[in-house]
Formats: C-alpha cells, sequence, structure tokens
C-alpha cells in the first residue's frame, strides 16, 4: 500500500462515528459524534493558548536579557482564558456532531441548555481519544478513575 493510501484509509477513520446517550434533564438523547482531527486539535489549541501572553526581554542583538527574576514573564487573564477554554469547548462540540454533511455551528452549541454543552465534551474528549497533554480543558472534564 503507498503512503496515499495508507493517509487516505486513516483519514476515512474520522467517518467512523460514534451514537452516545446522554440522560440529560430527565431525557436520555442520543447524539452521533466523529473523532476530531490533527488539525483541529492544533486549531483548538491556538483557542486556548490565546490567553497566554509571553514576555522575554530581547536585547537589540537578538539575544535574551537578563530579567530581574532570571524568569520569563507569563502573563495569564483568569477570565479571558476561561473564556478561550469554553470556546475550546464548544468549538470541539460543534467540529464532532458535524457528521455526514451536517454542519453543526459553535453558536449552535452556545444556544444548549447550561450543562449539555459541558456532557457532549466529556464525550468528544473519549471518542477523540484526547488527553491533558492535548488540550488544557480536557483536565476540567477528565473523570477520575
Amino acid at each position: 500500500m503507498s503512503n496515499n493510501e495508507m493517509l487516505q484509509k486513516i483519514t476515512l477513520r474520522k467517518k467512523n462515528t460514534e451514537t452516545i446517550t446522554l440522560d440529560y434533564d430527565g431525557d436520555e438523547i442520543e447524539f452521533t459524534l466523529r473523532p476530531l482531527t490533527s488539525g483541529e486539535l492544533t486549531r483548538l489549541q491556538r483557542i486556548e493558548k490565546q490567553g497566554f501572553k509571553m514576555k522575554v526581554g530581547v536585547s537589540p542583538a537578538g539575544k535574551r536579557q537578563n530579567v530581574q527574576s532570571n524568569m520569563t514573564d507569563v502573563d495569564v487573564n483568569a477570565g479571558e482564558f476561561g473564556e478561550l477554554q469554553n470556546e475550546a469547548m464548544y468549538t470541539a462540540v460543534a467540529w464532532s456532531l458535524s457528521v455526514e454533511d451536517e454542519t453543526v455551528t459553535v453558536d449552535a452549541i452556545k444556544e444548549l441548555p447550561a450543562g449539555l454543552p459541558e456532557l457532549l465534551y466529556e464525550q468528544v474528549i473519549n471518542v477523540s481519544g484526547l488527553s491533558d497533554k492535548d488540550l488544557t480543558s480536557v483536565k476540567n472534564f477528565r473523570k477520575d478513575e
């Protein structure tokens, strides 16, 4: 099998969907999810990391200067970081729910009742095989075993 054939075969896994049933507010609701792709994961990581701002002193010659504490400054706005984690979660759910020729928008996920996007995100984590090394927000949703 050629490399291109192998890549096409692996890419078809994106079409491997999983039907999950959630108990929400006394109702059992079925959703069909697909795993996230590597490219989608990269985009989600970029969304999450927008909340981090790093300041590094650099001399005019382009070399790192000593900072008083000898450490690189990192600026994190907790509110903004939380919003960006939620944006990554909504986006991941929308992409995972977009199966067959159906497209689910991020805005549609934001309109769901409180708690339902989080329940769906837990399932997206499982279906996609994500770990806290992949996305910071996974830590918040991983169930301790």
